[in-house]
């Protein structure tokens, strides 16, 4: 046994692991996986996440680790600051 691991991507039995599509901008990663299902499914959605992120999303993130760092409290109380905070992110 050569203890080597193997991807074949479109036959996730035969798979030890799955590469999954990445989306890179800055600081900021999205890792799409379908478990070996549908690597083009993957691969559509990272087209979609590279085109919907904005180019500047790495403004906002170290804008927020600055802030993160600057919140009193335990942990809990920084949790609720930081999801109020962000949650106009989400909203539509």
């Amino acid at each position: 046994m050569r203890n080597i691991l193997v991807n074949v991507a479109d036959n996730p039995l035969y798979c030890d692991f799955y590469m999954g599509s990445i989306v890179i901008k800055g600081n900021a990663k999205i890792v799409i996986s379908t478990n070996g299902k549908s690597p083009t499914a993957a691969k559509r959605l990272r087209q979609f996440f590279e085109d919907a992120v904005p180019d500047n999303i790495d403004d906002l993130v170290k804008n927020l680790n600055k802030f993160r760092k600057t919140i009193k409290g335990n942990f809990q109380e920084k949790v609720d600051i930081l999801n109020n905070f962000t949650k106009e992110l989400v909203n539509k």
